[in-house]
């Protein structure tokens, strides 16, 4: 399975990339930590002036879990499927606040309760910080998903970038422990924290948005002391020995994205493994695309695309408990 792209950047997408680099804009993690989330802030929320937010049914803030977060309910009535989401940003960048508004869409197209999920971010908390958080909120909520307005046997995790990384790892864990996840979707998915960035390099691509460079970033930042663990579970959903037991799974890829081979790695090994596979490419998008939906037209089909994948995935899995093929049914233990 080859990872180049068949047609270049969406012309929309383009515009952008040229923009940011005619106004010579620093690398996504150049700088303080603090510093860079400012940048990320600034232009997130002149964007969502320009555009709005979507339509959801309700929201609340999430206070009385392990970890904050915020709770996004469709206006239909349920119970309903519930979506577990991991916000992008390498470990480093963003927050619930500032991925509000892919939540809501999430939320809207899904017709789910999504809980978004505002884990602790390095370097100020390196690995597993983040891997601890999304592991406590993915079992807080299939602890309290009908109190959530949500279907017990449709418990699911999403993530986009690094948050894919965090959905992937706690879905592994999750079946480890007796307590597997209904689905899993996995967007721009970065699952191996010893990828070898200097080959990625050599290949001589131009990748905009997030370079091999700041993949270095990522990995010093959010690894720190613990670099040596990289190359294994839970850092690197890629290098699990086992991936069977897991759930019905939606990926996506991006063909100008440094992480494409990995979403397609994983891909092949979850397939490998008898896990069903819907595997959804996008070359023509950038890394960041999933929160492009209102500057591209090509990008929100695409991530139109991907909740109608997703939530046919959801709505394959019956409120009685019935599972897809390749899920473990919570009673079991698939170990």
């Amino acid at each position: 399975m080859t990872a180049a792209p068949v047609v270049p950047l969406d012309a929309d997408l383009a515009r952008i990339v040229a923009a940011l680099r005619a106004q010579n804009a620093p690398p996504p993690f150049a700088g303080s930590a603090p510093e860079a989330r400012q940048r990320m802030a600034r232009a997130i929320l002149a964007a969502r002036e320009r555009h709005g937010l979507p339509e959801v049914g309700a929201v609340r803030d999430l206070d009385d879990a392990p970890v904050p977060g915020r709770v996004y309910r469709p206006a239909t009535a349920g119970p309903h499927a519930t979506v577990v989401f991991f916000h992008g940003g390498g470990f480093v960048l963003g927050s619930v606040e500032l991925m509000d508004d892919i939540a809501r869409k999430l939320c809207r197209d899904l017709d789910a309760v999504v809980v978004s999920v505002d884990y602790r971010l390095a370097p100020e908390h390196p690995y597993p910080a983040a891997h601890d958080d999304a592991l406590a909120a993915t079992r807080w909520v299939q602890a309290h998903v009908r109190e959530l307005g949500g279907d017990p046997a449709r418990v699911a995790v999403a993530g986009e970038s690094a948050g894919a990384n965090l959905a992937a790892s706690a879905a592994l864990l999750c079946r480890d422990a007796g307590r597997p996840l209904a689905a899993q979707l996995l967007v721009v998915p970065g699952l191996d924290m010893a990828r070898d960035t200097l080959r990625l390099e050599a290949d001589g691509r131009d990748y905009p948005m997030l370079s091999p460079a700041d993949l270095r970033d990522i990995a010093r930042l959010y690894m720190g002391e613990r670099a040596g663990e990289a190359a294994a579970f839970p850092p690197s959903p890629l290098r699990a020995a086992n991936l069977g037991g897991l759930p019905s799974t939606v990926i996506a890829v991006a063909g100008h994205d440094p992480l494409q081979g990995e979403g397609l790695a994983y891909a092949d090994r979850l397939r490998g493994a008898g896990v069903p596979v819907t595997l959804l490419r996008h070359d023509d998008m950038f890394h960041p695309f999933l929160g492009f939906f209102e500057a591209s037209a090509a990008a929100r089909r695409a991530n139109d695309d991907i909740c109608r994948a997703f939530r046919a995935c959801l709505a394959s899995l019956s409120q009685a408990g019935a599972m897809s093929p390749g899920h473990v049914a919570p009673q079991e233990d698939p170990r």
